[in-house]
């Protein structure tokens, strides 16, 4: 332990943080001033859909998936994505009063946050315009990855909107699918025979190599 309270390996992941990454040694101890870190057991709802949430969560240890209700009524929600360490959640409801999250965030095991109130972000943007210029930067990537996303969604085949799902959701190339083909199959809103049929399309292309529930694109 450090004095913040996380292991060397904790700090390792928030200081890689999409938010965060980048900035200068110094910050990152003034950064952590303001911050609260918690505990989430498995299967704990860390944030919920519909919830006022103002703060930015980052997953230090442990691991969460993003859920997105159906409808209303749905007590199942759909797979989204799943958060690992470094990852973050909340910014959407940031410096917005009346905005609501629109997605579950449950830990899958274990699970570490570090929170950041936006009082505390807003302090640390004045502190340091380099943060605030970061903090931009993420947005702007957010809304490129959303247009993204939603051209994927019109795209004119299955296959190109199972292509253009996996590149958006590939880490140095590989993806890993820790609920298997049939949460993928419901994150597209295609049938499970369907996706095993583009998926050979793909791999006969020489675009993807399936190894289990792990997918490289080549």
């Amino acid at each position: 332990m450090n004095g913040t309270g996380l292991t060397e390996t904790e700090l390792a992941f928030f200081k890689q943080n999409a938010v965060f990454r980048g900035m200068d040694e110094a910050f990152f101890p003034r950064a952590l001033e303001g911050a609260r870190l918690e505990a989430f057991c498995a299967g704990a709802v860390v944030m919920a859909a519909g919830e006022r949430m103002r703060a930015l969560g980052v997953i230090v240890e442990g691991e969460a998936d993003v859920y997105k209700r159906r409808d209303a009524n749905a007590q199942e929600g759909l797979l989204m994505s799943v958060l690992t360490p470094s990852s973050c959640f909340g910014a959407a409801t940031m410096f917005l009063s009346d905005a609501e999250a629109a997605t579950q965030v449950r830990t899958r095991r274990g699970c570490k946050v570090l929170f950041f109130s936006e009082s505390w972000l807003k302090t640390l943007m004045r502190e340091n315009f380099a943060f605030a210029e970061r903090y931009i930067a993420y947005l702007t990537e957010r809304v490129h990855f959303l247009t993204d996303r939603i051209e994927s969604i019109a795209s004119p085949t299955a296959a190109e909107k199972l292509y253009s799902h996996l590149a958006q959701s590939a880490q140095n190339g590989t993806i890993r699918l820790p609920h298997g083909m049939r949460a993928l199959a419901g994150t597209l809103s295609i049938s499970r025979a369907s996706l095993y049929r583009v998926m050979d399309e793909l791999e006969e292309q020489g675009r993807i190599k399936r190894e289990g529930n792990t997918i490289y694109l080549l």
